[in-house]
């Protein structure tokens, strides 16, 4: 298991690079991507204060709800789509929006907006610090499809970049709650666990000529290459859950939690085939 990147300027700037460059890229993710960028500043200032605070991890989810909640708010209020922003104002407004945020480390289901709160207010404050004693009344237990660290579940799959040509990356997973990777097989459903390779789809985008090796023939460089050529949707039927697969051998310059936010195509692809995802992203996709 790897925890999340952190150096002593935060664990940021290459999420923030890559937000930049994608939301450039790609017009129909400007939207989310401007928003993350917001929060990313949000982050930043989080991370560095519960580095320097230190709250006690069974406290976390009121420290956070004081000291990061309100700046979640606003970034979502400035840089966010105007039912999103409209829904987090009620929320504070009835005194409410507090509450999720323990719920989020307990392991608990929760609405949309709710989640959306949680995990933005709490991403900073789980990397910075303990998130296993955090997140320690969870009783899911660790290991396996679920993060060996916190217990979370894991947002997306990707795979390290290899000298091997025609060999992929040992398959990793990320947490959707606290952000760590660790290892898990590539002939088995993140979701369900299920190993009949006639019950796991992979679906990628259609490439007009032959593909050789990992690099795609050059498919990330060419005006009609496919526009993901380091994406592609990891399918069951068993459960009919889906993960976004990053694979950094394609595109070395990918940065896997912001290239699954941009990768809103292949997620409506993905509810085309009646797939649900293993767990929604921050943005609820």
């Amino acid at each position: 298991m790897t925890v999340p990147e952190a150096t002593a300027t935060g664990p940021w700037a290459p999420r923030r690079q890559r937000a930049e460059a994608l939301r450039g890229r790609h017009p129909f993710a400007a939207e989310v991507l401007t928003l993350y960028l917001a929060l990313l500043d949000v982050w930043d200032e989080a991370w560095d204060a519960a580095r320097e605070q230190r709250p006690d991890p069974g406290a976390l989810a009121g420290w956070a709800a004081g000291n990061v909640l309100p700046q979640v708010a606003e970034a979502t209020a400035r840089a966010g789509p105007a039912p999103l922003a409209d829904a987090t104002r009620r929320l504070l407004e009835q005194g409410a929006a507090a509450e999720p945020l323990g719920a989020w480390l307990a392991g608990d289901q929760l609405p949309p907006v709710e989640r959306y709160l949680a995990r933005a207010a709490l991403r900073a404050p789980l990397q910075a610090l303990d998130a296993g004693a955090a997140c320690a009344r969870d009783p899911t237990p660790r290991g396996g499809r679920r993060c060996p660290l916190c217990g979370g579940p894991p947002q997306l799959s990707f795979r390290a970049h290899t000298d091997e040509g025609l060999v992929s990356g040992r398959r990793r997973l990320a947490c959707a709650r606290c952000g760590a990777g660790w290892s898990y097989t590539g002939s088995a459903c993140a979701s369900c666990g299920e190993t009949a390779g006639t019950r796991r789809t992979v679906y990628t985008e259609r490439r007009e000529w032959p593909v050789v090796g990992r690099d795609g023939g050059g498919a990330a460089g060419r005006a009609d290459g496919p526009m993901f050529p380091h994406l592609r949707i990891e399918g069951c039927q068993s459960c009919m859950r889906y993960l976004i697969d990053v694979d950094l051998g394609h595109d070395a310059r990918a940065v896997p939690e912001v290239d699954e936010l941009a990768a809103l195509p292949l997620d409506l692809h993905a509810a085309e085939l009646g797939l649900s995802k293993v767990t929604p992203n921050l943005m609820g996709f």
